[in-house]
């Protein structure tokens, strides 16, 4: 990344985290138009609704168009951003000034040129500072956004499980910890529970002390029952295992069943004949004077 672009992240992330109070998460595996993650945040907690920014530092990205400035983009990231799971906003930062500015990707605020091109205004007086929170705020992703991306989050493990047999969960819980629910060891073959290694390994702390909380929080697309005795919840113990068996969920088939229509669409088959000889005198007549009219033979068999 060029230090310009750095100094950018680095400065935007400050303002998200110092002045907003949010949760700044840069991107940096993989930069397809999205640098970053902010998740709005009370003064209490986080609150799982997100917010992706592409971010633009350097002078040459304050162009002016009459009053506002303009940002100029590429026809691959405006489709992209237009089919991302979460709402995208655009940040222009000038290092030698320190001017931060936000606007929001909203098909009503762009404009169209020919061969793809497009561009989007953006006002001066969108300054991001902690006075921008309420508007940045609104319409940002909600908890059924969020659900959606987790599940698409989540999808090629939703896959594995469905070509399997059998799947087993042996889930840790520290009972005398306020995070404690913590790895869930996984096994396909349910002689491995004993005698072999897991086949994955999910370590995620919950702060909970139901089975059915921690369920729905991590696994949303899975049904499970014990296969082995529940745990007594005497506290002796400093970690049980709750032993499960897990099944895909109605959520999970509505899924994969989502994925496919998304991949290939809706498989189209033609109507079944019944009769050939359906036709009675008159449509015969009808079909015959339609073959005629375009010069084609009409064939009565």
């Amino acid at each position: 990344m060029k230090q310009t672009d750095r100094e950018g992240v680095n400065a935007v992330g400050q303002i998200f985290t110092k002045e907003l109070g949010w949760i700044f998460r840069e991107q940096t595996v993989v930069d397809y138009g999205i640098d970053a993650q902010v998740e709005i945040a009370t003064e209490k907690e986080p609150t799982g609704r997100l917010l992706a920014l592409q971010i633009k530092s350097g002078k040459s990205f304050f162009r002016k168009r009459g009053d506002n400035y303009v940002y100029y983009g590429e026809e691959r990231h405006l489709r992209y951003w237009r089919g991302h799971s979460l709402p995208v906003a655009i940040i222009l930062h000038d290092p030698e000034t320190d001017l931060t500015l936000w606007q929001r990707v909203d098909t009503s605020a762009i404009r169209y040129g020919k061969g793809g091109k497009w561009s989007i205004d953006i006002p001066p007086y969108q300054i991001l500072n902690a006075s921008a929170a309420e508007a940045l705020a609104r319409g940002v992703s909600d908890a059924s956004a969020f659900r959606k991306l987790r599940l698409t989050l989540d999808l090629p493990m939703i896959r594995k499980f469905a070509d399997k047999f059998e799947i087993y969960f042996v889930i840790e819980e520290w009972v005398n910890k306020s995070l404690s629910f913590r790895d869930c060891k996984i096994y396909f073959d349910s002689d491995q529970i004993d005698n072999g290694d897991p086949d994955y390994i999910v370590s995620q702390w919950i702060p909970t002390h139901s089975l059915d909380e921690y369920m729905a929080d991590v696994w949303p697309w899975l049904s499970y029952e014990y296969f082995d005795e529940e745990p007594e919840r005497s506290g002796a113990e400093e970690v049980e295992e709750h032993k499960i068996n897990v099944t895909l969920s109605d959520v999970g088939k509505a899924m994969l069943t989502l994925e496919e229509y998304y991949e290939n669409g809706i498989e189209i088959k033609e109507p079944e004949v019944i009769d050939d000889n359906f036709l009675d005198g008159e449509a015969e007549e009808y079909y015959r004077s339609l073959r005629e009219d375009s010069g084609e033979p009409y064939d009565e068999k």
